[in-house]
């Protein structure tokens, strides 16, 4: 082939594989950012958090830190991912020969190397480096494959044209580099230029037993050569239209990442005649979900470990973020063309479907949640699943007004006694009678506010925890006071619940009821009230210092303010600990419970089968503890199950919601006589 001919050729093919690239990317980033502005908006804009995304980006996307929560696939990932950076500089140098290496014979065009302008040998070097790591990028496509299609592993798709496209694309370029490459190494005209490697000259010696001769080399070097770079092309037009984008869009959604809490949803701005109640057309919602879309790669990791479809619900994290992918790329332009054209808000909401309904995002599946963020935890690729269902519950409760017929009751409950159980707000300190403990009225000179919560004031079960814990300190000779009747629901189910103007009405009487105070310190054995007052309530002028009482209790330990009797009896009985959402994968408070159940059981700590960041949560949370589950498959019975098959006679909780669920589990279980529930407070109390 001429020179000319060949730059030619090679050019138009450049430009234009780059061009439709730039412009597929481009135009589904634009569509992205026609989505609402996120919380964290103006703090983007104005760089600050940089440090925070750079790390984001470092960790999440070049050292796969999310993928290695599944060893095994993680590393088979990083064969492949690393493959492709290994990669860069192989496929620069055909880019580069074929581009502007006008200068060059037709032998150094397919030679070319820009580490060989440094040296020779570094060259040799990265090039047997290429060959081995093609190997390893074949044996991770094997292993995805074998998944996918053979072992039909839970959450994958197997009719999935897609993926063997792209997995034939990547496949193709290993194997026409390393028959290249050993092509070359008998060549009568590119031999010269070969790495000779062990690699490269073992399948040069194969071809030569086969009856390849050198001419035939060479021209089976070239077709390789071509056949790579054209992979390489058909590989740009076709990645950032399919679910293989997630090369590009997911390093996008780790740099874009915010440092707020994990567990902070976003507010509302209720003054603003124009804001935004929630999500339900494509344009409502938040820029961020809708990058998600095109980020997932569709691995179903949030979908194997989501509890709700653990047990048959109709709730499949993947689909709510896959349909918002659809749902963008069908309306979206539509909603584009219409602001170009000047049209009104109302001429644009016109325009498009709902996302809610049967086209997209069931009601059912959007009520199904827990919001135990396990899916988020799951996911590879930094997608939030909840904070783009909770938007959708916005919705449905502050625009629409239609939400299951049981959270009704809790509403009006948390609005008219504050507290979803709807006894009587007179009576929040009753539970304390006979105890000593003072209200905030009475005595605010305190070194600690104890949140008692409305579980722990209201609910039977949860009081019995409330006086262990009122034990503890007063052994300990805390200094604390209670607020009484002036206490208010937390909000946090009014909010997960999509109730987001209730919400805010009891978070801001609560805070300024503790700024009132001069509230500093407050301490809870609510994980749901302890992420709430912690993470949300800042928002609204409320900065404390927000303790567990999991924390708490294991530091009195600590500095020996409580001292606890121990027999050897109480050794011989194993305790199983459950995992509340809102501690744990919420605020990363794993230890400290287990530290206390060691403590109290001798080290004789019993670990269910999904425990730490997988536990499976109780089923209570994201406002389920008011709500009928969807079906006869339980996520408390699953869970419970769990921890009475560790064989333990006590399973130990540290939330009111899992002292609820687990013990109607253990109910339901016939094991009433066998394993007690008991709040880690009570498992301490006992021996003090």
């Amino acid at each position: 082939m001429d020179t000319i001919l060949f730059h030619l050729i090679f050019t138009v093919l450049f430009v234009i594989a780059n061009v439709v690239f730039a412009k597929a990317i481009l135009y589904r980033v634009s569509l992205v950012f026609s989505g609402q502005k996120a919380s964290f908006h103006e703090d983007f804009r104005e760089h600050k958090n940089l440090g925070f995304r750079i790390k984001s980006f470092l960790f999440n996307v070049l050292l796969q830190k999310k993928n290695f929560q599944e060893p095994l696939r993680g590393i088979m990932h990083a064969f492949i991912f690393y493959g492709f950076i290994t990669y860069l500089i192989h496929t620069t140098n055909q880019m580069v020969a074929g581009v502007f290496g006008y200068w060059m014979n037709m032998n150094e065009l397919y030679s070319f190397s820009l580490v060989a302008l440094i040296s020779d040998k570094l060259n040799h070097v990265y090039e047997f480096a290429v060959q081995g790591v093609s190997f390893l990028v074949l044996l991770g496509l094997g292993f995805f494959a074998w998944r996918r299609w053979v072992a039909r592993a839970k959450g994958l798709d197997v009719h999935s044209p897609a993926s063997a496209i792209v997995i034939g694309m990547i496949a193709t370029l290993m194997v026409s580099t390393l028959i290249g490459e050993g092509a070359k190494s008998i060549s009568s005209t590119f031999a010269e230029h070969s790495n000779q490697s062990f690699i490269a000259a073992g399948l040069g010696n194969s071809f030569s037993l086969m009856g390849l001769s050198s001419e035939g080399a060479d021209l089976l070097f070239k077709a390789m050569w071509w056949g790579h770079i054209l992979t390489v092309f058909t590989f740009m037009l076709y990645v950032p239209t399919s679910k293989h984008g997630h090369l590009i869009y997911a390093p996008m959604n780790y740099f874009f990442a915010t440092d707020t809490p994990r567990g902070q949803l976003s507010k509302i701005n209720l003054e603003d005649e124009n804001a935004i109640w929630g999500s339900n057309k494509v344009q409502d919602f938040p820029w961020p979900s809708l990058m998600d879309g095109l980020s997932c790669i569709e691995c179903g990791r949030c979908q194997v470990q989501c509890p709700a479809n653990r047990t048959g619900k109709v709730l499949n994290p993947k689909s709510i973020i896959v349909e918002l992918k659809h749902a963008l790329m069908e309306q979206m332009p539509a909603v584009v063309e219409a602001k170009k054209a000047g049209k009104t808000a109302e001429e644009i909401m016109g325009l498009e479907s709902n996302v809610i309904g049967d086209k997209y995002i069931s009601e059912e599946a959007i009520w199904g949640c827990t919001t135990c963020y396990a899916c988020v935890e799951a996911c590879p690729v930094g997608n939030n699943q909840v904070n783009a269902i909770v938007e959708m519950r916005r919705n449905l409760v502050l625009a629409e007004s239609r939400f299951p017929a049981e959270l009704q009751g809790a509403f009006t409950n948390m609005e008219n006694n504050s507290n979803p159980w709807g006894v009587g707000a007179h009576t929040r300190a009753d539970w304390a009678e006979g105890l000593g403990v003072k209200t905030m009225a009475e005595d605010k000179d305190v070194d600690v506010l104890y949140w008692v919560g409305c579980a722990g004031a209201f609910d039977e079960r949860s009081k019995s925890t409330a006086r262990s814990l009122v034990k503890i300190m007063q052994k300990a000779n805390v200094k604390f006071g209670i607020l009484g009747t002036e206490e208010s629901c937390s909000g946090d189910s009014a909010r997960r619940g999509g109730n987001e103007y209730l919400y805010q009405t009891l978070a801001q009487a609560n805070v300024d009821v503790m700024n009132g105070y001069g509230v500093k310190k407050v301490v809870t054995a609510c994980p749901h009230c302890y992420n709430t007052i912690k993470n949300e309530y800042p928002q609204f002028g409320g900065n404390f210092e927000v303790v567990h009482h999991s924390e708490f209790i294991n530091q009195l330990l600590d500095e020996k303010k409580i001292k606890m009797d121990i027999t050897v009896e109480d050794t011989k009985n194993s305790v199983a600990y459950h995992d509340p959402c809102y501690l744990g994968r919420y605020n990363d408070g794993y230890e400290n419970p287990r530290s206390i159940v060691n403590a109290v059981s001798g080290n004789n700590l019993k670990e269910a089968e999904d425990h730490h960041s997988k536990s499976l949560c109780c089923g209570a949370g994201g406002a389920q503890m008011w709500m009928e589950e969807q079906n006869n498959d339980r996520v408390n019975n699953k869970r419970t199950a769990q921890l009475i098959e560790t064989g333990a006679s006590t399973i130990a909780v540290s939330c009111p919601f899992c002292m609820t669920m687990m013990t109607d589990g253990v109910k339901t279980a016939g094991k009433v006589d066998e394993v007690k529930v008991k709040d880690i407070a009570e498992l301490v109390a006992e021996k003090i």
